[in-house]
């Protein structure tokens, strides 16, 4: 570790990150939940912007829903977060016997197919349902070996404390513009995660995303051909009664080398998705900052 992560400017962070390890392994899963919640309550006022961005989203999303409903399902969307901050804590520090007995409940037959099969390498195209984190987890100690791709974080004792958190049950993280690595991984038949449905303003195409046009990475069909993997979407959520998760992998991509076409295909299954468990989307994120030339900021 740099010894610059130790400077007197994040003690303080230290000491929460201290704290944080040993509350995930002294307090039951549902308590913590409970507890997410109960934190997330008391620091609501600071997330009037996120909350904002969200209700904006659901908007778009859901224009037949009316104002009532729309600011309820911001409400369980924004409880599901403060749960997913929670549940990064469990991925990165609970211990590997307490998290074990934690369900997953599974149907993915189409990526464990691929997986074991090892003819060709697999990217799980991955979306950012709020349960993202404790899910790789699970994905990544239980279907070795795995890569993720992953965007760096701003703060660099947090980047050290995630990334080596994540390599204790990961075989590699690499971060997004790391391409070249990327594609030697998957040549050697290295599963990869990848989560692209994020704002971009390079390698994208604008497609509809719940009807309003959205960037979209082309990156995915892209690495596909370069590399000769299968693609398989997948989306999880956390059961409502928080008696643990659940994860569904879809059908091999089949991308036809328009990048329109190839676009909507994955926006359609993440919309059809997100239909199912709209709260548990991260609709605190712009999703549609990026716009077309001409049209008018969104947010």
């Amino acid at each position: 570790m740099n010894k610059s992560l130790l400077a007197p400017k994040y003690w303080g962070l230290w000491i929460i990150i201290g704290f944080s390890k040993v509350v995930v392994n002294v307090l039951p899963y549902k308590t913590l939940m409970h507890l997410a919640i109960g934190v997330g309550f008391v620091a609501k006022p600071l997330a009037k912007k996120r909350q904002q961005i969200a209700i904006t989203n659901l908007k778009i999303a859901f224009p037949e829903k009316s104002d009532k409903e729309i600011k309820k399902l911001a409400n369980d969307s924004y409880k599901s977060a403060c749960m997913a901050g929670f549940e990064s804590l469990i991925a990165w520090f609970m211990s590997k016997k307490k998290f074990n007995k934690i369900p997953f409940e599974t149907d993915i037959s189409f990526f464990e197919k691929a997986h074991f099969d090892k003819k060709k390498a697999v990217i799980v195209l991955g979306f950012h349902f709020h349960c993202l984190e404790i899910i790789g987890r699970y994905i990544g100690q239980t279907y070795k070996p795995f890569t993720v791709m992953y965007q760096i974080h701003g703060n660099p004792v947090m980047e050290h404390v995630i990334t080596s958190s994540r390599k204790k049950y990961v075989q590699e993280c690499f971060q997004r513009k790391n391409i070249v690595s990327v594609i030697k991984s998957l040549k050697r038949r290295v599963s990869l995660w990848y989560a692209p449905d994020q704002d971009f303003k390079e390698h994208i195409v604008f497609a509809p995303f719940f009807g309003k046009l959205c960037s979209t990475l082309t990156i995915t069909p892209w690495l596909a051909e370069k590399t000769g993997a299968v693609v398989i979407p997948a989306y999880y959520v956390r059961k409502k009664n928080l008696s643990g998760y659940t994860i569904f992998a879809g059908e091999p991509l089949n991308f036809t080398g328009d990048a329109y076409k190839d676009a909507e295909m994955t926006n359609k299954f993440l919309e059809d998705a997100i239909r199912k468990y709209p709260e548990q989307y991260l609709w605190q994120h712009r999703r549609y900052k990026t716009r077309p030339t001409g049209e008018e900021k969104i947010y």
